[in-house]
């Protein structure tokens, strides 16, 4: 069987058209933020703006929200929604198509309506989980992940008979367990790949060196000496409570895991401030950016590098007017609440508690106030320096934002590129 691991799926879900969640997967375990009642929101959110085309019965739809394709395949009485990052891989849609026909016809055939609304989404139809991993596989399984034993409602183990129970113990990460269990590789994996798909095991040690952290308000918590919270996490890591005030201070909004570690690098070994990084994400006080938060992240760091550069090229004095100018345009507060002006002064607030519990199309159009009041800004600048201006800040996004986000981030920042040439061509110059 052709594994198509290749893909960029992040997520499906099998919706009853009209009703209730049946099935839903990821494909990729760092993507924290999705889960069914989310997915199934944004397919009745697509529905609601192209019911017409849902209704002619066109084969698949798709809405790009930015950061994320999401595309629906409509089936006999379900419709599948998939969560994608970047472009729509056409290898898959045959897959996909196939997988979909089998759930209706198989799976969900003769199932009674009260059985439907009792259905854990996450874990039911475990055997057609095996079929989409074996057909799917996973996003980017890192070696370097530690897999952890899920316990079922029942405290019971929910492996099965699995030859790498004895190896699963939330220390030995995926290539340790391939080392010691002296299985080949692709076997190990694809067992991990099964035992995920059964809901049977969860992942640590998933942050990677660009990811950027952030945290939440349960992070206060664990700040309290009395927070039985805290209490909870010094029994699992003692060593946790001693580096978390210097921690906490690090996760600012816009530091990458690799930048705490380097930050730190003085007082503990990178293992070491990786496992306490993990217990703060397993207890939910910090998470790795979305692909929609990196998106407004980056647009808004690029906005600061417009200014800071404008004041640099023309004056701060000039900056300010201009920036204050701006400001009064904007009428998303999620966007001008950020930026703090306080008489010649002015700061921007990394901190994405603010966006907490907000949904990809929301963000999504934050991240587009972003980009206007970006081209906004440039617009108002004078143009007898325009031309010089625009190399200069060309300068700092290569110098600072080219290699600090992915391509993925950067899709769609292009048309700040075409801002700023349009400024320039206005002004009398090329660039």
């Amino acid at each position: 069987m052709h594994v198509l691991s290749g893909h960029n799926i992040q997520a499906i879900l099998i919706k009853e058209r009209g009703g209730i969640p049946l099935f839903f997967m990821k494909l990729d375990p760092k993507a924290q933020d999705l889960d069914p009642i989310l997915v199934s929101g944004f397919f009745t959110a697509i529905q609601s703006f192209s019911k017409e085309v849902i209704e002619r019965d066109s084969p698949i739809l798709q809405v790009n929200y930015g950061a994320r394709l999401f595309t629906v395949m409509t089936g006999k009485t379900t419709d599948l929604v998939v969560v994608s990052m970047g472009e729509w891989v056409e290898e898959v849609t045959p897959v996909l198509q196939s997988l979909h026909e089998e759930f209706e016809t198989i799976w969900l055939k003769g199932m009674s309506q009260k059985k439907k609304d009792s259905l854990k989404v996450d874990t039911a139809f475990p055997k057609f989980r095996e079929g989409v991993i074996q057909n799917l596989s996973f996003r980017k399984l890192s070696g370097s992940w530690v897999p952890l034993l899920v316990e079922s409602d029942d405290d019971t183990s929910v492996y099965g008979d699995s030859v790498l129970e004895p190896y699963i113990d939330g220390v030995r990460s995926i290539d340790d367990i391939a080392r010691e269990s002296g299985l080949r590789q692709p076997d190990v994996i694809s067992e991990i790949n099964r035992l995920w798909a059964l809901g049977a095991i969860k992942f640590g040690s998933t942050l990677g060196k660009a990811d950027i952290v952030v945290s939440n308000s349960k992070i206060d918590r664990l700040m309290q000496a009395t927070s039985p919270l805290r209490a909870e996490l010094g029994r699992k890591n003692p060593d946790a409570l001693t580096l978390l005030p210097r921690l906490s201070a690090l996760f600012d909004g816009r530091r990458t895991v690799g930048a705490i570690v380097e930050s730190l690098s003085d007082i503990k070994a990178e293992s070491e401030i990786l496992q306490v990084m993990d217990n703060l994400m397993e207890v939910g006080a910090i998470t790795a950016l979305s692909p929609e938060k990196r998106r407004i992240l980056l647009v808004k760091e690029a906005f600061e590098l417009a200014v800071r550069v404008c004041e640099v090229l023309y004056s701060p004095e000039e900056a300010l007017t201009w920036l204050n100018e701006c400001l009064g345009r904007v009428q998303a507060p999620e966007v001008a609440g950020v930026i703090k002006v306080t008489g010649s002064d002015w700061v921007i607030d990394y901190d994405s508690r603010l966006y907490e519990g907000l949904d990809p199309r929301t963000l999504m159009d934050l991240y587009a106030e972003w980009m206007k009041l970006l081209a906004q800004f440039v617009s108002a600048l004078d143009p007898n320096r325009l031309t010089k201006y625009a190399e200069a800040l060309t300068d700092a996004f290569d110098g600072y934002l080219l290699g600090r986000y992915s391509q993925n981030d950067l899709e769609g920042f292009e048309e700040f590129s075409f801002w700023l040439e349009l400024n320039c061509a206005k002004a009398g110059g090329t660039h």
